[in-house]
C-alpha cells in the first residue's frame, strides 16, 4: 500500500477543523501532519514542521491572511505543495481568485470525507479536484466566454474591421500613442492617423476612450 498523503489542515473555525481532523483520522490514506487557524499561522507552522505536507486542505475566508493570500505565499516558495480549497463559496470569483493564486483544486464543505480523501489521491494522479457545483460555474464561465467571443467576432465583421484596424484600435486600448503605435507596426504616424479615422468611422466613436470601450466590448483588448 503506498504511504498515505501527507496533509494540512487550515480553518478558522475550531469546531469545523476539530470535526474534520476527526473525519480525515478515519482514512489510512491520508495523514494530518498539522493544522492551523489562519493562512498566517499556517506559513509560521509550516516553516516549523520537520516535514512538509504534501497537499493542503485550506479555507478561503480567514482573519489575519486569508486562504487566497497564503495560497499565494505558499506557492512562491514551494510550488511543490498542492492545496485544495475547502469552502462554502462556490461563486465565480473565489474560484477563479483561488486557482490563480495557485490552487490545483476546489472543493466545498458539504462534500463527505471520502470526496475528500479521493480529491487527495487524484491530485497525486495529477488531477485537479473540484465539487460538481463547482465544475459546472467553470462550464457555465468557459461557454459565456465562447458565446461572447463569437459575438464579438461577428460584430467585427459586421463593423469590416481589417486586421491592421484591429491591430490599431488593440494599441489604443493599450494606451499607445500615435508615435508608439506607428513604432510598434512598423509604418509611418501618418499611416497610423489614417487608420484611427477609420476605425473612429467605423465605430462611430469620437476619443480615445471611447474607441478603448469599444475594444474591450469587440474583444480586441
Amino acid at each position: 500500500m503506498p504511504a498515505p498523503v501527507r496533509l494540512a489542515v487550515v480553518e478558522d473555525r475550531d469546531d469545523l477543523r476539530q470535526r474534520l481532523l476527526q473525519r480525515l483520522a478515519l482514512f489510512d490514506e491520508v495523514e494530518v501532519l498539522f493544522s492551523s487557524a489562519d493562512g498566517a499561522a499556517f506559513l509560521a507552522d509550516l516553516a516549523l514542521a520537520p516535514l512538509a505536507p504534501e497537499v493542503v486542505l485550506m479555507d478561503i475566508e480567514m482573519p489575519e491572511m486569508d486562504g487566497v493570500e497564503a495560497t499565494r505565499h505558499l506557492k512562491a516558495e514551494h510550488p511543490e505543495i498542492e492545496v485544495v480549497m475547502l469552502t462554502v463559496f462556490d461563486a465565480e470569483a473565489r474560484i477563479e481568485s483561488a486557482l490563480a493564486a495557485g490552487a490545483s483544486g476546489y472543493l466545498l464543505k458539504e462534500e463527505p470525507a471520502d470526496r475528500i480523501v479521493d480529491a487527495v489521491l487524484d491530485l497525486r494522479k495529477g488531477g485537479a479536484p473540484v465539487s460538481a457545483r463547482v465544475a459546472r460555474t467553470l462550464v457555465e464561465r468557459v461557454r459565456a466566454d465562447a458565446s461572447r467571443a463569437h459575438e464579438a467576432e461577428r460584430e467585427r465583421a459586421a463593423l469590416g474591421l481589417t486586421p491592421r484596424e484591429q491591430e490599431v484600435l488593440a494599441l489604443i486600448a493599450r494606451g499607445d500613442t500615435d508615435d508608439g503605435m506607428a513604432a510598434a507596426m512598423g509604418v509611418s504616424v501618418h499611416t497610423v492617423q489614417s487608420h484611427v479615422k477609420s476605425l473612429y468611422r467605423k465605430l462611430d466613436v469620437h476619443s480615445r476612450g471611447e474607441a478603448s470601450r469599444r475594444a474591450v466590448e469587440l474583444g480586441v483588448a
